[in-house]
């Protein structure tokens, strides 16, 4: 069986998280094949780096579909890269689970996409959820000017007004941007109690570098994909301290196998799974229990049983709605305390209490 861990950038911007999505993927795989496979096949993987880039990414599922003539698809890191593709994946009517936050693609224009992980408009609800507790009443916001950043930051202002939190700024940047001085500036003009960056990592590290050099204070400083990677800490050093991401995973959540799972990736690539990991590993498993149930890989039936999935995984409960949109999971708060990532919100399943207000810059 030759299945497609999919188009996956190895290189170029978003290569730090979808690298992680590689691995979880490739955990999965090598478990299920040790289990004996699926459809008592053994699974071959077959992966082409997009480098970040949709027509690549477009030419490169054309050619998994009609040249290698693939088994079953996964979707691309990157919810602009599945855009692309996905007209491409649904003409071939080929099931797809996707690691992609936006949700138009599954509300039924591509019925052959299932999301396979929390919708954008939740990522950001914990870090306002905490901020409103606070009593923190301004909020500005900076926009990367690419598709899932657009929708979170919908998403912000949408829970900032129903906890009644005003957004005194917001202004959006160009995905090539380096040098944030100017509207990180400008943001500060504004006052606001917390700076929410709807980002990824790169432009996540950029602002906070240019916060500090600056001397901008806020009493919260958060962002969506950023803090939630390893190399964040690793770029910013102290400047990370008492930063606030948004995850949808953690590894020491009480989730289905999450003890296992955390142990076989750490022994298999020398560091502990992100969300990114968790949730590819999950949709593998949850599309191969699909492919089992189904016993054949009749693609109609495949997509139908994941429509009709409700299942524990390590990342949480797995469900979608009728159209493919993703209903289970949920995300958390995480923060950068001395050099490490800890889990700040829910309080429920939280490894250390928020550091709050940000600290002054030394």
């Amino acid at each position: 069986m030759c299945i497609r861990d999919r188009a996956i950038s190895q290189t170029g911007p978003y290569s730090p998280p979808a690298v992680f999505e590689l691995q979880g993927y490739q955990l999965a795989i090598e478990e299920t094949n040790k289990a004996g496979g699926l459809l008592g096949r053994q699974i071959e993987l077959v992966k082409y780096d997009d480098q970040g880039n949709p027509s690549t990414a477009v030419q490169l599922y054309q050619k998994l579909i009609t040249d290698d003539n693939v088994d079953l698809l996964l979707s691309p890191y990157q919810t602009d890269l599945t855009s692309a593709v996905a007209p491409i994946v649904n003409r071939a009517q080929r099931v797809m689970p996707c690691l992609a936050a936006n949700i138009e693609a599954f509300s039924g224009k591509y019925p052959y996409l299932i999301q396979a992980m929390t919708q954008t408009s939740r990522y950001m609800v914990p870090v306002i959820d905490l901020a409103a507790l606070r009593g923190y009443k301004t909020l500005a916001l900076l926009v990367q000017n690419t598709q899932f950043p657009q929708k979170l930051a919908e998403g912000v202002e949408q829970e900032a007004a129903a906890k009644g939190i005003e957004i005194v700024f917001k202004e959006d940047y160009a995905n090539t941007t380096t040098d944030f001085s100017a509207l990180v500036l400008k943001a500060a003009q504004s006052h606001p109690d917390v700076i929410v960056g709807a980002t990824y990592l790169a432009d996540s590290e950029g602002i906070m570098h240019a916060a500090k050099a600056q001397n901008i204070n806020a009493k919260m400083f958060a962002f969506s994909i950023g803090p939630v990677e390893p190399d964040f800490g690793k770029a910013l050093g102290d400047a990370a301290q008492a930063v606030f991401g948004t995850t949808l995973y953690f590894p020491s959540l009480h989730t289905k196998g999450n003890p296992d799972f955390v142990k076989a990736f750490t022994d298999k690539f020398g560091r502990p799974p992100t969300y990114h990991a968790a949730l590819a590993y999950a949709s593998f498993k949850v599309l191969a229990g699909a492919v089992a149930k189904v016993g054949s890989l009749d693609q109609s039936k495949i997509r139908d049983a994941l429509l009709q999935t409700s299942e524990d995984t390590v990342a949480g409960h797995y469900q979608v709605d009728k159209t493919g949109i993703q209903t289970g999971y949920g995300s958390y708060a995480l923060q950068w305390q001395d050099g490490k990532q800890q889990l700040v919100w829910p309080e429920a399943s939280a490894t250390a209490g928020p550091i709050i207000p940000h600290p002054a810059w030394e």
